[in-house]
């Protein structure tokens, strides 16, 4: 089963679950453009009696009566080599000191017996980013055939997106040329250039300066049960 990746101006790319599976996690370190970044998710909270609990991470604020952040539960990493199991590391520890204790006291009348976190993905690329990521794409495109922003203006990102090989003929000037090449070179990093193309096509067609690209919360982890 496909996961879905979405973004800004109703960006959706499904990655795939078998061979390459262009983790977005990846995207930063491999492309050296853009940043990576974790998002907390929401809280699952299990009580003594056997109940759950799911708190959103955007109730956490009014619910516990903390000062407005809009930078609370994101996880932003350092430099494009920061490795995305450091930052999540990063997270667990800081999200485990930061929220368990205040979610623990307020709901101490329903005992709770514990609490776990989930995590999504984020990628963003903003518009400095763009020549990096064109960079990118062009070490591994042919030489005589290099990739620029002004004929990316003029591509067809729905048609990219929903390109299959087998049923559709490709065409340089819409993009899916560029696409039917990097799904040709699938085995190389893990199919991220198809993923890179088409962020990027998408950033520069809609005109976004600063554009995000989330998955659904894929990693989670206990950061307290009781004794």
């Amino acid at each position: 089963m496909a996961v879905q990746l979405t973004g800004s101006e109703e960006f959706a790319f499904a990655r795939r679950s078998v061979g390459p599976s262009r983790p977005p996690e990846r995207l930063a370190k491999v492309s050296r453009a853009g940043t990576l970044r974790f998002r907390v998710d929401r809280y699952e909270i299990t009580f003594a009696d056997g109940s759950e609990l799911s708190v959103y991470n955007e109730s956490l604020e009014s619910m516990l009566g903390l000062d407005e952040d809009e930078d609370r539960g994101i996880y932003e990493a350092d430099s494009v080599d920061t490795e995305p199991d450091a930052l999540l590391e990063r997270l667990y520890g800081s999200e485990q000191k930061l929220h368990v204790g205040l979610l623990c006291s307020h709901f101490e009348s329903r005992s709770p017996v514990s609490i776990e976190v989930h995590v999504y993905v984020e990628y963003r690329l903003t518009q400095d980013d763009w020549d990096d990521m064109l960079s990118f794409l062009n070490e591994r495109l042919p030489e005589e055939a290099p990739l620029t922003v002004e004929e990316i203006e003029g591509f067809d990102v729905e048609a990219m997106i929903s390109f299959d090989p087998e049923e559709d003929e490709p065409s340089r000037e819409d993009g899916t040329g560029f696409v039917m090449y990097f799904k040709e070179q699938d085995e190389e990093d893990d199919g991220l250039p198809l993923l890179g193309l088409c962020i990027l096509a998408h950033a520069v067609v809609h005109d976004i300066e600063c554009m995000d690209v989330e998955e659904e919360p894929l990693y989670s982890r206990v950061l307290w049960r009781a004794d």
